[in-house]
C-alpha cells in the first residue's frame, strides 16, 4: 500500500491548518516568513501555532526565509527551532556563513528553482541531504503556482521534493513521471488564496493510493 512518498505542506497561517496536517501525518510542514509572499506570518502567529507542536506525529517543521534579514532569520531559528530552514539559492540577503552555519547543523533545506535541464547532482546544492526543486519566478522564493519541465529534473539522482505548481489532480502524473522522494505544495491546496482543507485531504490521499 503506497510508495512512501514524502509530503510537504508549505505557507501554513491558521491553526486548522496545521492541525490537520498533523491529523493526515504528512511529513513537513512549512511556515514561510518571507516579506515576499502573500503566505507570510510573523514570531507571534508561528508562536500561536506551534502551542500543539508537542502533538504526538508532529511534522518535521520547516521555516521557509526569502529576503529576510539574516539576523531575523537567526532570531526565528534560536526562538523556535525547526527542524529544516529553506533558503532560496539566489537570495541577495543570504551571507556564505549563514549558509555555512545551517549545513554544519544539519538543517538546511536549499530551494533550487530550475530553469533549464539539470543534467548532473553537482548542479545542485552538494552539502544538504535534500533539497527543494522548484519552478523559477525572479520575485518569488516559492509558491509560485507554476510548475516547470518535470524533464528537466528526471536524471536526479539525490533526494528532493518536487515543488511548483503541483496539485491534487496533477500530483500522481508528477510523481510517476520524476519519482521524487516527495512533494512540496502550496497554491496547489489553496482556494481564493486559502488553504483548503478538502483539497490538501485529496492531495494526501492522491499520493498514498499510488
Amino acid at each position: 500500500m503506497g510508495t512512501g512518498y514524502k509530503i510537504k505542506i508549505c505557507g501554513i497561517k491558521d491553526l486548522a491548518t496545521l492541525e490537520l496536517c498533523v491529523d493526515l501525518q504528512v511529513d513537513f510542514v512549512g511556515l514561510n516568513f518571507s516579506p515576499r509572499s502573500v503566505r507570510q506570518i510573523d514570531g507571534e502567529t508561528a508562536e500561536a501555532l506551534l502551542k500543539i507542536r508537542n502533538k504526538p506525529g508532529f511534522p518535521k517543521l520547516v521555516f521557509l526565509f526569502f529576503e529576510n534579514s539574516v539576523s531575523e532569520i537567526q532570531n526565528l531559528t534560536e526562538r523556535f527551532h525547526p527542524d529544516l530552514v529553506q533558503l532560496i539559492r539566489g537570495d541577495k540577503f543570504l551571507t556564505e556563513k549563514l549558509w555555512d552555519y545551517l549545513t554544519e547543523k544539519k538543517t538546511l533545506l536549499p530551494a533550487i528553482r530550475i530553469q533549464e535541464k539539470v543534467t548532473s547532482d553537482k548542479d545542485l546544492e552538494p552539502k544538504s541531504e535534500l533539497v527543494i526543486l522548484d519552478s523559477y519566478n525572479k520575485d518569488l522564493g516559492g509558491g509560485t503556482g507554476h510548475s516547470f519541465p518535470w524533464e528537466y529534473v528526471t536524471s536526479v539522482k539525490r533526494p528532493f521534493l518536487l515543488a511548483g505548481g503541483i496539485t491534487p489532480t496533477n500530483v500522481k502524473t508528477a510523481l510517476e513521471t520524476v519519482r521524487p522522494y516527495g512533494i512540496d505544495v502550496a497554491s496547489g491546496v489553496e482556494t481564493d488564496g486559502k488553504k483548503d482543507p478538502n483539497k490538501i485531504k485529496e492531495l494526501v490521499h492522491n499520493v498514498r493510493t499510488i
